[in-house]
């Protein structure tokens, strides 16, 4: 705010009536390199409409080496030497065979679990395993977490802004994507607009939704790779600084002295509400 109170000082922000304005140039695209956990992974997938074939466990695709169970029977069969029957002929599809293409028919899954009062996923099997449309707590092996899936939380940002409360008390208008790339082969778009503006009763709020393309990215999620713990903040500009983390905590310092301001970080919510008040009193 007192940047943009100096002429020319800032191309994209302007000071209105006491608070900062965005110009309408500016616009935010949110890439993730695989779906929101939560509401936009659930859709059906089965052999003939997936370009993967997907396990039980969320995103883990088959092996593409791997052989359907109806040409292993096939095979075992021919190399014996015995002619194979017609339904389980390896030239058969599972598009001319409607009673085998329902047994193929699964949902993608989620680890995401629906929060406390909502109706709870039926977990039958195939299209029965989930309910749609409600809202999730964030999926992981260890204690529960209170933090809503990545899905409600696009839901969120596309109804109301991403800017948090802190900043919406400076901002005179809500910060909004304009458009969600899903940079993976595990897509669905029905079940992306689902999840991220048509479930939502005042629905007039759409975004731009755009699936992958061949440049994947390379470090995108692989049931090879483990996540890093460490992490880094650059921040550009006349006042430019740096930090690295390790398990979200300043490289550095233990867990016995977080009560040390100087063990925090600069972008902790702590600190945020604190700059926040200094930008109040200017």
């Amino acid at each position: 705010m007192k940047c943009s109170e100096k002429e020319n000082a800032s191309s994209y922000f302007a000071l209105e009536e006491g608070k900062v304005k965005m110009k309408v140039c500016l616009k935010f695209h949110l890439y993730s390199s695989y779906p929101p956990c939560g509401d936009a992974t659930i859709f059906p997938i089965s052999k003939h409409n997936s370009h993967n074939i997907l396990s039980e466990d969320v995103g883990t695709p088959v092996p593409e080496n791997s052989t359907p169970v109806i040409e292993k029977q096939a095979h075992k069969i021919s190399s014996n030497n015995i002619e194979a029957p017609h339904d389980i002929t390896q030239t058969e599809t599972l598009e001319q065979s409607p009673k085998k293409m329902k047994l193929s028919d699964d949902t993608n899954r989620t680890g995401a679990k629906c929060v406390e009062g909502a109706q709870m996923d039926p977990k039958r099997d195939g299209l029965e395993y989930h309910t749609v449309s409600v809202l999730r707590t964030k999926p992981g092996r260890g204690d529960r977490t209170l933090s809503l899936s990545c899905s409600d939380k696009i839901l969120k940002w596309n109804q109301i802004g991403m800017q948090g409360s802190l900043l919406s008390i400076i901002l005179s208008e809500p910060v909004t994507l304009s458009s969600v790339i899903i940079g993976s082969e595990c897509f669905n778009l029905e079940s992306c607009k689902r999840a991220f503006f048509t479930r939502y009763p005042d629905n007039n709020k759409h975004l731009e939704i755009h699936n992958y393309t061949q440049a994947e990215f390379v470090d995108q999620r692989h049931v090879d790779k483990v996540p890093c713990p460490d992490s880094s903040l650059f921040v550009a500009g006349s006042q430019s600084f740096r930090e690295a983390y390790v398990t979200g905590l300043r490289q550095g310092w233990s867990k016995k002295k977080l009560d040390n301001p100087k063990s925090w970080s600069s972008v902790c919510q702590r600190k945020l509400a604190a700059r926040t008040q200094d930008i109040m009193k200017m």
